[in-house]
């Protein structure tokens, strides 16, 4: 079983994408038009995580990826997207050689060289978007249209948050977030409103939102796991949590693919230990009056109800001390 004996928080504070703008948090639609069309960001923990993206697909196949039958051409349409936006923005880390549909794209940071006929998943050592997926440090789901609303059928996920490639797939964007027990800031149904958002984003405009939660030593809880992670959750202390306990942001692209009009959902994880929130003071004082405020029913369904406590003390108690040092 893989022990997550890894500690890839972000090092470069001008890249984490910070997700509070005020002290009180509440679920809201906050999808924004992506400025950057292009997904694919070299980050200081790229490799790291890319290793341990790898060995978490080797170790647990069936949990981290999944593939519904007749989803290979939209796999293909993935790949080839996600290779053109490599080699566009980082020519010196990917390249590509076409002859004719035989292709031979080269990760020169990993050295990884492999040649493959577009379109013929046979000559690839994985399904299309397992394959290019293994690449990036991102997630990847891709939810089919069809009925008025969309269906998980592809996805690689292994940064997970109370969420499964493989306890997931086949379900609907609404199954999938049933459990949110929210409304928006204006009285209606988020998940609704969002669906509907989705149906209406069209090819070459794609959107972006941020997402949160913390993580209590760990670097991603997924269903499958769960006896491993969810005693966890009960050692955080005041004194622990500074360190054991992460500000996980997820910011979350979709993309409306322009051949199989199904949307994917790229997504740039990244991490900060709570001791670390000091280093930007703004940053620190927005998350302790964020989590002071997050009602019972948030905190539950986020899974950080058994730590918040525990977390919220200690960034009182660093406050305290912060306050000091200033007199």
């Amino acid at each position: 079983m893989f022990t997550q004996d890894l500690d890839f928080k972000c090092t470069d504070l001008n890249t984490f994408p910070f997700p509070f703008r005020s002290g009180n948090y509440r679920y809201s639609n906050d999808l924004s038009k992506l400025e950057n069309l292009n997904c694919i960001e070299i980050t200081p923990e790229y490799k790291l995580q890319v290793e341990a993206k790898r060995r978490l697909l080797d170790e647990q196949p069936d949990v981290r990826f999944q593939a519904l039958e007749g989803t290979d051409e939209f796999q293909w349409e993935i790949l080839e997207m996600l290779v053109e936006m490599a080699i566009d923005r980082y020519p010196q880390h990917f390249s590509l050689e076409k002859n004719g549909q035989v292709w031979t794209f080269e990760n020169h940071i990993f050295k990884d060289k492999d040649t493959f006929t577009f379109g013929d998943s046979s000559t690839l050592p994985y399904a299309p978007l397992d394959y290019i997926g293994r690449h990036f440090h991102n997630d990847f789901i891709l939810m089919v249209h069809r009925d008025n609303n969309f269906y998980l059928e592809v996805g690689q996920v292994s940064y997970a948050a109370l969420f499964s490639a493989n306890w997931n797939a086949g379900m609907s964007f609404d199954e999938i977030h049933a459990p949110v027990p929210f409304v928006s800031r204006k009285g209606d149904q988020l998940v609704e409103r969002i669906r509907r958002f989705l149906l209406s984003i069209n090819p070459g405009e794609p959107w972006t939102r941020i997402n949160w939660n913390l993580m209590a030593d760990r670097w991603d809880v997924n269903y499958e796991t769960m006896d491993v992670w969810e005693p966890q959750r009960n050692l955080i202390t005041p004194e622990n949590a500074g360190k054991l306990v992460r500000l996980r942001v997820e910011e979350q692209k979709f993309y409306r693919m322009p051949r199989s009009n199904a949307i994917l959902f790229v997504l740039n994880t990244q991490f900060l230990p709570l001791e670390d929130l000091k280093l930007r003071q703004e940053w620190f004082d927005l998350t302790y009056n964020v989590l002071q405020d997050i009602p019972e029913a948030m905190a539950e369904y986020k899974g950080i109800a058994p730590f918040l406590p525990q977390s919220i003390e200690y960034l009182r108690c660093e406050a305290e001390k912060m306050k000091k040092e200033e007199t």
